[in-house]
């Protein structure tokens, strides 16, 4: 079977394979979704990230072999956070914060190609959702865990800055969690998006504390979840948090946070990181959808197949109206 990997940035290749042997349950990959990461390691720029490497972490499968709780052809999400469960972090239960993480796609192969072997434990089966909505949950879990981060209640006022995928997951769970919510980007296409979970989608324009004072009525909201990783909006993020409120970096960037001590303790904010989900977050999710709490289907807006990737990845990188790229794997040979 075949496989195609990137093997520097922008420069992709095929490879032959032989079916996969071992430990592990054999599955067929049906959905991979394209994820900010994958762009950034296209385009080199990925910090946790090395060459060769076959991408594809956002994965949807169907069991080809039945185990004592999976049936054969049974559909299932993947959790593609590889944890030791031996290290401090892990034992608490922290295990995306496992200190030998590897992650499906970025840190070990991922997902382009046909067939896989996974450890049950990664498997999160369902009877009802389709193929492409199983591939939104690992997104999705992502800003499960930053909203848990932030520890937000019922009408708590909450801004989420970026309505790319993973800030668009941010919002779709603070509302089902029946916040106060506003959301920001200074992309049109990606504030009609935000349109879609509240009326308050906001440019920042030159002064963003006046435009979301304006949207809360004169107030700041209680939290900010900053969902681009770009260093302008993340430092812009910590001005626009009211005091005693909470400050979550779930976006990435390469660099240095800065901010006044004194200020900080004056308003005494509280800050926090997010990073990926846990097993129970994939729970979590995976009932939301079930019992139609939340529905992410509309953020699936361009799909292709695994030969077109090398020629068409490039242009969906930022593309004005893509939310989330889905390759189709139905077709893999």
């Amino acid at each position: 079977m075949r496989a195609l990997l990137l093997h520097a940035p922008g420069k992709w290749g095929w490879e032959e394979l032989q079916e996969p042997d071992g430990d592990g349950v054999l599955v067929r990959v049906q959905q991979v979704g394209i994820c900010g990461t994958d762009y950034q390691a296209i385009r080199g720029r990925q910090p946790f990230f090395t060459y060769p490497r076959r991408l594809g972490h956002e994965i949807s499968v169907q069991v080809l072999e039945s185990t004592s709780d999976l049936a054969q052809g049974t559909y299932c999400a993947v959790n593609p956070y590889m944890f030791c469960a031996n290290c401090q972090a892990c034992k608490r239960g922290d295990t995306n914060c496992c200190y030998e993480l590897r992650v499906l796609g970025i840190h070990q192969d991922g997902a382009f190609t046909r067939l896989m072997r996974l450890p049950a434990f990664s498997l999160h089966p369902s009877a009802s959702l389709p193929p492409t909505v199983l591939a939104l949950v690992e997104p999705l879990v992502v800003g499960y865990h930053a909203v848990k981060r932030a520890r937000i209640s019922a009408r708590d006022q909450v801004l989420v800055v970026g309505q790319g995928p993973i800030g668009l997951a941010c919002a779709l769970v603070a509302k089902a969690l029946g916040a106060d919510l506003a959301v920001m980007d200074i992309r049109e296409d990606r504030r009609r998006s935000g349109l879609r979970l509240t009326e308050r989608a906001l440019a920042p324009g030159e002064n963003p504390e006046i435009v979301v004072r304006e949207a809360f009525d004169g107030d700041l909201p209680v939290t900010v979840i900053e969902a681009t990783g770009n260093r302008a909006a993340v430092h812009q993020s910590y001005q626009l948090v009211a005091s005693g409120g909470t400050l979550v970096f779930v976006g990435l960037y390469v660099g240095n946070f800065e901010f006044d001590d004194p200020d900080f303790h004056r308003r005494e904010l509280t800050l926090r990181a997010s990073r990926n989900g846990t097993h129970d977050d994939f729970c979590a999710v995976m009932s939301l959808l079930e019992n139609g709490t939340i529905d992410p289907s509309w953020f699936i807006t361009d799909q292709i197949s695994l030969n077109e990737v090398p020629d068409r990845i490039g242009s969906l990188d930022g593309a004005r109206g893509c939310i989330k790229a889905m390759v189709d794997m139905s077709a893999a040979c």
